[in-house]
């Protein structure tokens, strides 16, 4: 199993910097290794991940708004897409293991995985509405083949946070652990099952199941990208994510 840990680039791993490339690049890699029958994505410390690092990104909106770069919105979100992407289509069996905070762009991260455990301390939110944007990266095309369109609505229409026992009885996630250590042995055991089979037919099975939802998935996102550049704009999610930081340091 090859193991992907998330170190983040801001507090409680926040996703910001090369990461979004160093997980595309880790994932072409991995597709194509014999010796790699599945992947397993966890946080470093305490925490999955916070989800998109607000401080990175608000760089990058101020350098875009003074190049005059209209289309830098449009552009970078699918550059992040692309990253998630790769971890939907990678013909191994991804795993997300799970520890703390799951949130944002990390909750769309995860839904592009396989299969999703984790431990009784985690929890799992969908805020973006609260930064005036539709979540851009797969959660709202990806999370309606896990979840029922009801508790996925009200995830997306309300920022509220979903401890991991609920989680599990929605189907959010496939299991729950007590902790980390029971989280990442049961990890350990459900590979080895998977080792029992060949890897191409295991390519096989997510191939014909991922098929089938492929173009909805990809028009989907072409639309919340378009979506968030002519209804928010740079400005507009540049101040949002502003005051959010702001708010956060406050407290």
């Amino acid at each position: 199993m090859a193991l992907l840990t998330i170190a983040g680039t801001g507090a409680g791993n926040a996703l910001g910097g090369t990461f979004w490339e160093d997980l595309r690049d880790f994932m072409d890699c991995v597709r194509t290794r014999d010796d790699v029958r599945a992947v397993a994505l966890t946080g470093a410390g305490e925490t999955f991940s916070v989800g998109m690092d607000l401080r990175w990104y608000v760089v990058r909106l101020r350098r875009a708004q003074r190049s005059g770069d209209i289309s830098f919105m449009d552009d970078d979100v699918r550059v992040l897409q692309r990253a998630v992407d790769a971890v939907a289509a990678c013909p191994k069996p991804v795993l997300a293991l799970i520890d703390g905070e799951c949130t944002g762009a990390a909750l769309e991260l995860v839904s592009a995985c396989d299969m999703r455990y984790a431990t009784r301390r985690s929890h799992f939110a969908l805020p973006e509405a609260e930064l005036g944007v539709v979540a851009d990266l797969g959660g709202l095309q990806r999370l309606p083949l896990l979840i029922n369109q009801g508790h996925l609505r009200e995830l997306a229409y309300t920022g509220r946070t979903v401890g991991a026992g609920r989680a599990a009885r929605i189907g959010l996630v496939n299991d729950v652990y007590p902790d980390r250590t029971a989280l990442h042995d049961a990890a350990t055991e459900l590979v080895g099952e998977i080792r029992r089979h060949p890897g191409h037919v295991m390519a096989g099975i997510k191939r014909v199941l991922d098929q089938v939802h492929e173009d909805d998935i990809r028009r989907g996102l072409e639309h919340a990208a378009r979506w968030n550049s002519v209804h928010t704009g740079a400005d507009g999610l540049r101040r949002a994510m502003t005051s959010r930081l702001q708010g956060v340091s406050a407290s």
